[in-house]
């Protein structure tokens, strides 16, 4: 087992019990996916379970006191500015705490989130932001996270399933 596996497992064991979820993510992507499906509930596209759906994380700053401003982060997620908010990758030296995903839906379309990354990671109530993307910017968008998809059914990296 990793270090950071154990390092999660050994955090999150008091809450397992409230979040069977948790207990079966082994990887950190499981795990973001656990808590993505645990905060979301359903799919804001189909409003389905999240079968076959998959997410991307795309850009990361670290928010708060001390740190520049977030405001033209933020502005570019609402104002749909892919290219300059895909620059936005702090995390040197401070780990950053929010993020910009994607969720894609199997039956055509993607929603972008501000997922606002907990210290915690069994604290998922940390969604800002989630807008259904137009066909023609989820084709945007699409095409520049090629390589970054990562599962959202547990389903579908679970050994079991």
């Amino acid at each position: 087992m990793s270090k950071i596996v154990s390092f999660l497992k050994s955090l999150t064991r008091p809450v397992l019990d409230h979040y069977p979820e948790l207990r079966d993510a082994i990887t950190w992507d499981e795990h973001v996916a656990a808590g993505l499906r645990l905060e979301l509930k359903h799919c804001p596209i189909c409003k389905s379970n999240f079968r076959d759906h998959r997410y991307a994380s795309f850009a990361s700053i670290r928010i708060g006191k001390g740190f520049p401003s977030a405001q033209p982060f933020l502005d570019a997620i609402k104002k749909h500015e892919w290219d300059a908010l895909m620059k936005h990758q702090s995390g040197k030296q401070d780990p950053d705490n929010a993020e910009a995903c994607v969720i894609g839906c199997p039956i055509g379309g993607l929603a972008v989130l501000l997922v606002h990354t907990p210290f915690e990671p069994w604290d998922y109530a940390s969604i800002d932001f989630c807008e259904v993307l137009k066909p023609e910017e989820g084709n945007a968008v699409e095409k520049q996270l090629a390589g970054r998809w990562r599962p959202l059914d547990m389903a579908r990296v679970s050994p079991a399933g």
